[in-house]
């Protein structure tokens, strides 16, 4: 087995790799006119590529679900879960990121709105 070191090394690869991945992604969905549709894709990408589960069932460290879930699924035998094991917590957390993503523009839609709009006074001479 692998030390503690070695997972946290692990992670710092793992993390860069993948926030130049996002850094990708952004390039390609900054065009998207609407804001909710981009952050939202950002948003399920930093899900799906961060989420960590226990690495073994076994073991107290943790690895990216995205992986945990991808090696059991194709090397799952009889009583395993298979890819549940990773999916299952990548779908929550999403579900609840969106949940909160959605709210929170609710209510900065509100706030705005409730804010008297004040426009400039021209200056007269």
């Amino acid at each position: 087995m692998y030390s503690a070191e070695n997972y946290l090394w692990g992670w710092v690869a793992y993390s860069t790799g993948a926030l130049c991945l996002l850094f990708c992604l952004w390039l390609l969905v900054r065009k998207i006119g609407i804001a909710a549709i981009r952050h939202s894709i950002l948003l399920l990408a930093l899900v799906a590529l961060f989420t960590p589960v226990t690495a073994y069932r076994d073991d107290p460290h943790l690895a990216p679900a995205f992986f945990v879930s991808l090696y059991e699924g194709l090397l799952a035998s009889g009583d395993d879960l298979g890819f549940q094991r990773g999916l299952a917590p990548i779908l929550a957390i999403g579900f609840f990121t969106l949940f909160f993503y959605i709210l929170l523009r609710i209510i900065i839609w509100r706030v705005k709105k409730r804010r008297p709009q004040t426009s400039p006074e021209p200056e007269t001479e």
